[in-house]
């Protein structure tokens, strides 16, 4: 009786589902599914840990820019991976959870520059009366 429930509940491998007839989107679906490619995503993410540790309170300015720029660097690498996954996944890019993570720190990283760019001074614009 196990084994069956767990047949039934068995899915197959979403890279292996979900691959493309195009030629076009068939190179992106080749390259986001291999290997290397998550090997160096896995680089950049263990990287970018790193970058977001580094920051202290009292760190000179220097360093605070160079974070600030770092930050930028890898929010556009996930971007792009982001983007080279919707490509090669087409519209099932979004029924893999892990998918639907990663647009959402995206979304969140782009929603912070856009913020930083409008430059809302801490949040002044929140408060009420003089």
């Amino acid at each position: 009786m196990d084994i069956q429930r767990l047949i039934l509940s068995a899915e197959p491998d979403y890279e292996t589902t979900n691959v493309p007839k195009s030629p076009f989107r068939l190179k992106f679906h080749k390259l986001v599914s291999s290997n290397t490619f998550e090997a160096v995503i896995m680089g950049f993410i263990l990287l970018n840990m790193i970058q977001m540790a580094m920051l202290f309170e009292g760190a000179p300015e220097s360093i605070t820019q160079l974070l600030r720029i770092s930050n930028y660097v890898f929010a556009i690498i996930f971007l792009v991976e982001a983007c080279l996954k919707a490509v090669a996944y087409g519209s099932s890019y979004f029924r893999n959870a892990w998918n639907k993570f990663d647009f959402f720190v995206v979304s969140a990283s782009i929603f912070d520059f856009l913020l930083e760019i409008a430059d809302f001074q801490g949040g002044a614009f929140l408060k009420v009366g003089p």
